[in-house]
């Protein structure tokens, strides 16, 4: 499971989700005739392009991290130092932390 923490430049607030594996993360961010390539046979040639779209979809939001499992973004979650959490990265360890109470990594215990 890979799992996303966006901290958009438009001051919407900070938000996390998840994608079951990469064809499903490029699905999830890619639009238009690029999300038509998914479907197509040639998909495991097209990676590297939708990949790259991907990434530019989610750099023109604003910052990002991009957790390739549950482990990783458990790790980030727990570095409290991380330079991505502060002044109002708060708000993004905050919806990490709610997605991985949903994904029954972390208990919600507090």
């Amino acid at each position: 499971m890979i799992i996303v923490v966006e901290k958009p430049v438009s001051g919407a607030p900070a938000h996390a989700w998840f994608a079951y594996d990469a064809p499903d993360l490029l699905r999830k961010l890619v639009t238009g005739e690029a999300a038509a390539r998914l479907d197509d046979d040639s998909f495991p040639d097209e990676m590297g392009a939708l990949a790259e779209a991907a990434e530019a979809t989610l750099h023109a939001r604003g910052e990002h991290r991009i957790y390739t499992d549950e482990s990783a973004a458990m790790a980030a979650f727990e570095r409290v130092g991380d330079p991505f959490w502060e002044g109002q990265g708060w708000r993004a360890r905050l919806a990490l932390r709610e997605q991985l109470i949903a994904l029954e990594v972390l208990a919600d215990d507090l």
